[in-house]
């Protein structure tokens, strides 16, 4: 089922804030059309599931950096969250993947 919504938003081809429709699919952005110049812009949600799994590798192999950096900016409170973060970090990570997992399935089983 579709839905759209009309916005304001910034056109990289007009080069200025214009309106433009939304169009929901599912309760997701399908599409993205500017109303002054017709430029089109559509949500693949293929490439959309390999940037997220792109996004989680990165995050995964930047967090040494990121707690380093947490560690030098405040050590006191670093060391106070750690413990409760090494126990809860697996957990929520494994949330994270079910919910996704169970997103995907859902839209796949509507779409069938």
């Amino acid at each position: 089922m579709y839905t759209y919504m009309n916005a304001i938003l910034y056109c990289l081809h007009c080069k200025e804030e214009t309106e433009h429709t939304i169009t929901y699919e599912d309760g997701m952005i399908r599409s993205i059309t500017c109303e002054k110049c017709g430029t089109e812009l559509e949500i693949n949600k293929e490439n959309l599931k390999k940037n997220y799994a792109e996004d989680f590798i990165e995050r995964i192999l930047t967090k040494p950096q990121r707690m380093t950096k947490e560690l030098e900016e405040d050590i006191g409170s670093f060391l106070f969250s750690l413990p409760v973060r090494i126990i809860t970090k697996p957990y929520r990570i494994l949330e994270e993947v079910k919910e996704d997992i169970k997103k995907s399935k859902t839209k796949d089983r509507d779409t069938k």
